[in-house]
């Protein structure tokens, strides 16, 4: 890597954080998108990847793999606090014609899974007992992946899952 490789990338780097001092949540998303290349999808990603509180945002472009005219980019999302946290990964594809979104998300939480899953909104459909996890679904017919860990009197629960959407651009 050449000086002025590293001098260009240093004044990047700072330039991109000093504008995302100065812009809002919204703006620094979509324009971490922008740059990335998925131009046409802004109210798609605003009302389905709205940056939490004390978030990390990690964000990067997939080359090759799809054919045709299209971009795709994953943002990570991590947010909450310790024993309490929320890891989120969503993936934009920009086609010709339409945005498609895969999110994925991962829950940590103290405590059992008896006592983190509310048995109100999902209910077991598969409990694997000869596995680490137990698949719940939801009557919208979402799946969650639980895991309980425990080391010594520490128990935790953690959660995954998925969905996929789309919309027209936007």
């Amino acid at each position: 890597m050449t000086i002025k490789t590293i001098l260009k990338s240093t004044l990047m780097s700072t330039v991109l954080l000093s504008n995302f001092a100065i812009a809002d949540d919204d703006q620094i998303l979509l324009g971490a998108f922008h740059d990335y290349g998925i131009t046409k999808c802004d109210s798609f990603i605003l009302e389905n990847s709205k940056l939490q509180g004390n978030w990390n945002l990690f964000i990067n472009k997939h080359k090759g793999g799809i054919d045709g005219p299209t971009t795709e980019v994953t943002v990570t999302q991590i947010y909450g606090s310790k024993g309490d946290t929320v890891k989120i990964e969503d993936t934009y594809i920009q086609t010709a014609k339409r945005c498609f979104l895969r999110n994925t998300w991962t829950l940590t939480f103290k405590g059992s899974c008896a006592d983190n899953v509310d048995a109100n909104d999902w209910y077991v459909s598969n409990e694997m007992p000869n596995k680490d996890y137990t698949t719940y679904k939801n009557a919208g017919g979402l799946e969650l992946h639980a895991k309980e860990i425990s080391m010594g009197n520490f128990k935790a629960c953690v959660q995954e899952g998925s969905k996929r959407t789309s919309a027209s651009h936007g």
